[in-house]
């Protein structure tokens, strides 16, 4: 029951982001066809290989220790089907999937489509690539406050600091080096997502789940 309720939730999520820009652009292009190209799903002509790899390492090093300290803190905590499946079944098949479910689709690839394919490039058009990345990054770090139980201003400044540079670097990443391709900063954005509630229930849920 939780595997489906997941896979009902991320599908839900994943076509309420895409229903926006899919409206905007039947409003400003007057056709359907070409949609996926233009949201960013799409190749590149040289996937920035490199590039993503020193990203993606630079992500991890930067982001574990803050993260660390929001967990142990009690300012950040899991909630949702990947904690149930993982409390119900621990490191099962359905745990899995239930994390890959949630990371590859649910987050990364309906975010990916909503700030960086639709809202920076929108943004962009009208303030610049420099100002128009930055205030799609500052509103993809502001909505992940929501995560925080307790609004602490150290938290809340960390997070937005955090989640925003990952924005910014996947805007960079898409407008400079991905010729528009949402794909590649979606790989990245998964992989993490994928790596954090691993780490967070191998290290840290047990006396989470204790409190």
């Amino acid at each position: 029951m939780i595997l489906l309720n997941q896979i009902m939730s991320a599908v839900l999520q994943l076509l309420i982001f895409l229903s926006i820009p899919f409206v905007w652009y039947l409003l400003t292009q007057k056709r359907v066809t070409g949609f996926f190209k233009w949201l960013g799903l799409k190749t590149a002509p040289t996937p920035p290989l490199k590039i993503m790899f020193c990203i993606l390492v630079g992500f991890l090093v930067v982001l574990f220790l803050p993260y660390l300290w929001l967990y142990r803190s009690g300012n950040l905590n899991y909630q949702g089907f990947t904690v149930d499946a993982f409390r119900q079944t621990g490191w099962s098949i359905e745990t899995f999937t239930v994390i890959l479910i949630w990371a590859v689709v649910q987050t990364s690839l309906s975010e990916e489509i909503l700030f960086r394919g639709f809202l920076c490039k929108r943004l962009c058009n009208k303030w610049g690539e420099t100002m128009g990345n930055a205030l799609q990054a500052l509103i993809f770090g502001m909505v992940h406050i929501v995560a925080l139980p307790d609004k602490n201003l150290l938290a809340m400044f960390l997070i937005v600091s955090l989640t925003g540079g990952i924005g910014y670097a996947l805007g960079w990443l898409s407008l400079k080096k991905a010729r528009g391709s949402i794909l590649y900063g979606w790989v990245i954005h998964a992989v993490v997502n994928i790596l954090s509630p691993i780490l967070v229930f191998t290290f840290l849920l047990p006396s989470y789940m204790l409190q």
